[in-house]
């Protein structure tokens, strides 16, 4: 998830999980943690893996950034 620099919260981690991918299919989204021992947890979006098998480009439409 190359340039993906938004971090997400636990909650919006969980909820950031299972995405569409552009194939058609879905994928799930693996997320990287980015804190620090005592600080608040945040993680940032690591990988995608598309569990269909489709021709086309596996990549996650994400949902919109939070503002």
């Amino acid at each position: 998830m190359i340039g993906d620099t938004e971090t997400l919260d636990r909650i919006h981690r969980d909820a950031d999980r299972v995405v569409l991918c552009r194939c058609g299919g879905a994928g799930r989204v693996v997320h990287a943690p980015v804190h620090g021992p005592g600080e608040p947890e945040e993680y940032v979006r690591a990988a995608f893996v598309c569990t269909w098998d489709r021709p086309g480009p596996h990549e996650p439409i994400l949902p919109p950034r939070r503002s």
